[in-house]
Order: structure tokens, then sequence, then C-alpha cells
């Protein structure tokens, strides 16, 4: 009888600590979610107008466009593939990669979050400010742009860096993939989405579905950076012609498009930090 005692007793406070267990347990948001969450970064990164814009400065090329946006894709590609490993890396480091715990929350966590959900707005801000006052889209190849003090270091250091240097056809093609890598990987207006996806992958718990985010994000985030060589290839000369149709139609409503993608994720990722706050 004492036996039977004990184990009953046993047998209750396992329960009553299984429901504090509950009671204190976050459900995860569903998959759908997530991969709604990582289609709006892609098709923010889609109707982002710089890789398409300085994509189609590069088929401009008059001396090897095609080689030229072939290089430009495939830098392109690789930035885009090093600002997501950034954002997944960030995720594994501060432990959000174990989205299935249901005592998921740390501070490094919340914080990044938040850092990333700031970002996002401040991005969609400054897009939807530039659409009202009808800014014009950045232009490299236009003489009449002031370039900023950074770009005018690093073209005096490295010459070929400028778009209007007159180069050999291997120094182009070079050129033209670190165009490609840059814009994508480290443009202050394009990386912390990709990065903000990486994260975001990484908050998917089941390794399939969370493969499955990867190549979602990936097939619609490289569109612009492929856009060039196909244009190139389907109708040679005529990337000039379609960059300032690009351009107008971009210049405003492009802007607005990407604005509300950026501003509906940053809702989504600032709740999730808030959600996974330690105490909260």
């Amino acid at each position: 009888m004492a036996t039977w005692h004990a184990s009953f007793r046993e047998a209750l406070r396992s329960s009553a600590d299984a429901g504090l267990t509950y009671a204190h347990a976050r459900p995860d948001a569903p998959v759908s979610t997530h991969l709604a969450v990582i289609a709006t970064l892609a098709l923010a990164l889609l109707f982002s107008p710089e890789t398409l814009v300085l994509g189609l400065v590069v088929a401009s090329d008059k001396v090897v466009p095609r080689r030229a946006t072939f290089a430009f894709a495939a830098g392109a590609i690789a930035g885009i593939a090093f600002a997501t490993g950034i954002g997944i890396g960030i995720a594994a480091l501060t432990g959000d990669h174990d989205a299935s715990s249901a005592h998921h929350t740390s501070w490094p966590g919340f914080v990044v979050r938040l850092l990333i959900a700031a970002a996002l707005l401040a991005i969609g801000l400054r897009r939807a400010l530039g659409a009202i006052r009808h800014k014009p889209i950045a232009d490299v190849s236009k003489t009449e742009r002031t370039p900023s003090k950074l770009r005018t270091r690093l073209v005096e250091r490295f010459p070929g860096l400028d778009p209007k240097a007159d180069l050999p056809a291997h120094q182009r093609i070079t050129r033209a993939a670190l165009a490609g890598f840059t814009v994508c990987g480290l443009h202050p207006k394009v990386f912390p989405i990709a990065i903000a996806a990486g994260h975001q992958i990484l908050q998917i718990a089941d390794r399939g579905e969370r493969t499955l985010g990867a190549v979602v994000f990936a097939v619609i985030a490289v569109v612009p950076a492929l856009a060039p060589t196909v244009i190139e290839m389907v109708r040679p000369g005529a990337a000039g012609r379609i960059k300032d149709g690009y351009e107008r139609i971009m210049k405003v409503h492009g802007r607005w498009i990407v604005a509300v993608l950026l501003l509906a994720a940053a809702v989504f990722v600032g709740h999730g930090a808030f959600e996974h706050m330690p105490g909260h």
C-alpha cells in the first residue's frame, strides 16, 4: 500500500510538471507562415530595382556583353548566398535554430530578431519615402549622378571598379562579377533582406521543410540576377531600352511594392521577437 501511495504521488508530481511545461510553451508558427515570410522577403529582393538596373547596365557592355552578364549573375548569386549564410549563421549562434523547443527563448535571440525587424522597417520606410518623393533610382551609368565618397575612394584606389573605365575583356568580366556580388551581398538596401531570410529559414524545425524554404527563397531571389543574361541572349543589345522603361515603372510602383512587403515582414519578425522574449 505504501508503495502504491508513493507511486501515485510521483505520478501527480509528474503531471503537475507537465502541466507547467505546457502552460509556458509557445506553439511555434506553422511552416506555411514561415514559408510566406520567406517568400515575402524573396519578393522584396525581386522587386528591389538596384540589382536589375545594375545588371542591365552590365548587359550594355560594348565589348563582352554576354560574358559580362554571366559573370554578373554568378557574382549576384554568390552575394545572395553570402548574405543568406550570414543570417543562417547568426540564427545558429544565437540558438534560434532550435525552434521546436518549448522554452525557445534567449536574450541574444530576442535582440537579433528585434534588430532584423528594425532593419526591415527602416528599409521599408525608406522605400516608401523614395516612392513619395519620386526619387530617381541609383544608376551608375549616368554621369550627372554624384558618386558617394566611399565609391570615389574605391575607384581612386582600384580604377577597374569605375563602370566607365575602358578595360580589357577579362577585367570587364571580373568587374561585372564584383558588381553582382557587391549589389546583392553588400548593398545596404539588399543584404539585410537576405540576412533576414536566412535567419527565418532556420526557424523551420523540420530539415525537409527547411530545405523547401531555402529553395523557395532562392528561386525567387535570383530572378533579377539572371534576368540580364536572359535578356541579352534573347534580345541582344536591348538592355539599354529595357532599363529605361523598367526605371520609369519601378521608380514609384516597385518601391511601394517593396515597402509593403518589407513592412509586413518587419511586423511578423518584430512580433516573433516579443513572443520569444525571455520572461514574456
